[in-house]
């Protein structure tokens, strides 16, 4: 295994994609977590908890259920929510970051200067404040005209959650897609296990947006471990098309000892057209990823232009050959 470094190189096949408008940014919970949002585990709990102290379960039970895993603990704490006919607490007020750890990373300023495309599975609307900075104002959500889920500041700019605007054609430089709804609408997330079985139907806008993604641009995972089985599924359909393609890559947290285990991880997740891209957690733990992407934007950030840019400069091309 190579030398892990505080900040690794960028691979050239991430500039390459940035410079054509084919990088898409694949923001998970460990980016929110640097700034002090709950974890999913947390997120649960926070539920649970919300059910115990209403007196919707007693303590056994509340012992019992916490020591399910998160997607099965938040099913079953909104089916009590439903059965009970009491309001679930409100997702942004649970997904708060600690203002200095806000202060002190300003994680998503830097990746929204990336200036890529980005999706993100998280609820929490820290990505979308970060592209309102930029867009000079704070998002507010479109005129009664426009569709449900979606918020811009400029003609240029969307926020996309709602599942029927989930399109390929919202894949643009600037884009942010929240993939399983945002906090800004509650009555859109897609929180139980059923609503993901029915959100990612074969077919559906979900399912078609994430197999174009795989198979047509080059990801980067950031503050994502795979842990969500429904894009692992996909991986390993679209990887398996072009066996030893690797297309997608991952910012990769380790202890510098673990060089062995990272061999395995480093197989396992080659097998699904993932190149893992190391970086250390022996002195700055998981918030050196915050250093990592500051240094990355520097770099990817000046190369990356729209699609529609490249698209133009090829036409050109091919008419004054």
């Amino acid at each position: 295994m190579p030398d892990i470094h505080d900040i690794p190189t960028v691979p050239n096949e991430i500039k390459d994609a940035a410079s054509k408008g084919k990088l898409v940014i694949f923001v998970g919970a460990g980016a929110s977590r640097i700034i002090g949002c709950p974890s999913w585990q947390s997120f649960a709990m926070h539920h649970l908890k919300n059910l115990f102290d209403e007196g919707m379960i007693n303590f056994h039970e509340y012992s019992h259920l916490s020591k399910e895993e998160p997607r099965k603990l938040l099913s079953i704490c909104f089916n009590i929510y439903a059965e009970e006919k009491l309001l679930p607490l409100r997702t942004r007020d649970v997904l708060q970051a600690d203002p200095k750890k806000l202060a002190e990373y300003p994680i998503y300023d830097d990746l929204y200067s990336f200036n890529s495309i980005y999706v993100t599975t998280n609820y929490d609307m820290y990505l979308d404040q970060a592209a309102a900075k930029v867009a000079g104002s704070i998002p507010e959500p479109l005129g009664s005209t426009e569709p449900s889920g979606v918020v811009a500041t400029k003609p240029e700019l969307q926020i996309v959650s709602a599942i029927d605007e989930l399109l390929i054609s919202k894949l643009n430089n600037g884009t942010i897609i929240h993939l399983h709804g945002s906090a800004e609408n509650e009555s859109d997330l897609i929180i139980t296990l059923t609503d993901y079985m029915m959100h990612y139907t074969p077919g559906s806008n979900p399912a078609v947006f994430l197999e174009e993604i795989f198979k047509s641009y080059t990801v980067l995972f950031v503050g994502y471990g795979l842990e969500e089985y429904e894009i692992l599924e996909f991986m390993i359909s679209k990887s398996n098309q072009n066996p030893g393609t690797i297309q997608h890559y991952m910012l990769y947290p380790v202890f510098r000892s673990e060089s062995q285990l990272l061999k395995f991880q480093d197989n396992y997740y080659a097998d699904l057209g993932i190149k893992l891209i190391p970086y250390p957690k022996d002195n700055n733990g998981y918030d050196q990823l915050a250093n990592v992407i500051k240094e990355w934007a520097k770099q990817v950030g000046p190369v990356s232009q729209p699609r529609q840019y490249f698209d133009k400069i090829r036409l050109i091309d091919e008419v004054l050959t």
